[in-house]
């Protein structure tokens, strides 16, 4: 049986243009080399070939899902886009009982917490109007509190002014417009607790920036290089704090970013900072954290008879590799949105650098990532799986050189371990999740910080073999059939994209 080393280059796009394009820029001679030699294709990971809505762009979560399942998967964007399309909203049960509590109890104020972006990577600013439509027709007549969280990270550095804009006809008698906070502190993925306790602080005793007049407080903070990810906790003139028996609402769908938050709330025995002893309800669309929220309007989609779930039933050992940054990537979403224990699977997390943003350290822990993976192939694993991050990380900060920067050492190390991957008899499996880092600055000289819908490489060291091009959903059951190992039947409507060249 083959040995396999496949790394995950997240981030990483395939553009011809190459006008604000860090990886056509970045000088990979190594990649560029393997993409010269070896068989590859380009695989579609955006929009409808990964049943998202048209031209939506896809990221490392929703990516690595895919590749795990080798499948078409529902996602949470088209469910939820679905939901309210057809006005289902109604009749979900838990929503129905929020609705009831608050109907009955007229002192009590809604909050509702939402990234206002139209990124759908952890949100999406339409479902905040559909579900403040629905409350109207629902006919609540409570305070509803909007705490908004900037992106500008999945969407432009600095467009939250828009988003506001976008949703006033939303603000009304009893809707208004509360606070507004940077992703950076509301949404925190790193343990950064210290981070978590602003945003908390704002929404549970109203420490923050006074901001009567919002845009030009907004306008101050861009003056002084704060981008919208970066705004700090500010109070808008309507700004009303969380208080006991006020039921908050988490209006994102991304998991991650809102667990240390609803951490710090819900857990009894939470000792990261001293919390305000307010007994609330909080509500949000998916599970968070099954043991700390039970009220979830929705059940995510979960996929067995994943890549390496399966690739553990055959006995086949296994090694994976990732910066904790990806650790949710890696660990959760890569096994079809499980936890898993796998038998013969060694993971190795590498700690991320912390620091406040990955453009001061572009090469990130590339290195550290690549003599682990050059130690696990002389460790003679069956089958390797590495990410490096850098594309997406440094990508997502708009710096466009740090992005070269960080691509280049990634191309270093891809050349040290070339060189280890046939000492040890390793066929290199190349692909990415989504892409990022090809478009940094556009034809308008905008800074870019947002994913993109570009195509992702597919490449595979073995020239016995031809690729075609095809959808990212295609990656592991193409991937099985080279390995010569039976597509399991949860995947077998995929297109196979191997085939064998029959020149060699």
């Amino acid at each position: 049986m083959k040995k396999i080393l496949t790394i995950i280059l997240d981030g990483f796009g395939m553009r011809e243009d190459i006008y604000g394009n860090a990886i056509k820029n970045a000088g990979m001679n190594n990649f560029i080399n393997l993409w010269n030699t070896y068989p590859h294709c380009l695989l579609k990971a955006n929009g409808q070939y990964v049943d998202l809505p048209d031209k939506q762009c896809s990221n490392s979560k929703l990516g690595h899902e895919i590749i795990g399942t080798g499948r078409q998967i529902d996602n949470k964007l088209s469910d939820l886009n679905d939901v309210f399309k057809k006005g289902r909203l109604k009749y979900n049960k838990k929503y129905s009982e929020m609705i009831t509590k608050l109907k009955s109890h007229s002192e009590i104020n809604l909050h509702i917490c939402h990234l206002l972006s139209d990124g759908g990577v952890s949100s999406h600013i339409t479902h905040l109007k559909c579900f403040l439509n629905e409350l109207s027709e629902s006919k609540v007549e409570n305070k509803v509190y909007l705490h908004l969280i900037s992106d500008g990270r999945d969407s432009n550095k600095y467009s939250v002014k828009d988003y506001i804009n976008e949703i006033k006809g939303y603000i009304n008698n009893n809707v208004y417009l509360s606070s507004v906070c940077g992703r950076y502190y509301a949404l925190d993925e790193t343990k950064d607790f210290k981070r978590t306790k602003m945003y908390y602080d704002l929404l549970f005793d109203g420490r923050g920036v006074n901001a009567v007049n919002l845009p030009l407080v907004i306008d101050k903070c861009y003056e002084k290089k704060m981008s919208d990810e970066y705004l700090p906790p500010l109070k808008a003139k309507d700004f009303a704090y969380i208080q006991d028996n006020d039921i908050l609402m988490l209006l994102n769908y991304d998991r991650e970013g809102q667990m240390q938050i609803l951490d710090s709330i819900c857990n009894k025995d939470f000792i990261e900072f001293d919390p305000f002893p307010v007994d609330i309800e909080v509500y949000s669309l998916y599970e968070i954290d099954r043991n700390l929220n039970k009220n979830y309007l929705f059940e995510a989609s979960k996929y067995n008879k994943t890549l390496t779930e399966y690739l553990s039933g055959l006995g086949l050992t296994q090694a994976h590799i990732f910066e904790d940054i990806k650790s949710s990537s890696m660990n959760y979403y890569l096994n079809g949105g499980r936890y898993l224990k796998l038998e013969n699977c060694d993971i190795y997390s590498i700690a991320s650098s912390h620091i406040d943003s990955f453009d001061i350290k572009p090469e990130m822990n590339a290195l550290s990532i690549a003599k682990t993976i050059i130690k696990c192939m002389e460790k003679d694993y069956d089958f390797i799986l590495a990410n490096f991050a850098n594309p997406d990380e440094v990508g997502h900060t708009g710096n466009y050189q740090a992005t070269i920067n960080g691509l280049q050492a990634i191309d270093v190390c891809l050349g040290k371990i070339i060189e280890v991957a046939e000492e040890n008899f390793y066929k290199i499996v190349i692909v990415s999740s989504h892409a990022k880092a090809d478009t940094i600055i556009d034809r308008e000289n905008n800074i870019v910080t947002k994913n993109t819908l570009s195509p992702v490489p597919f490449i595979i060291t073995d020239k016995k073999i031809k690729l075609k091009n095809g959808n990212l959903t295609s990656f592991t059951p193409s991937l099985l059939k080279y390995m010569d190992i039976a597509v399991p039947k949860e995947m077998k409507e995929t297109e196979i994209l191997i085939e064998k060249n029959r020149n060699n």
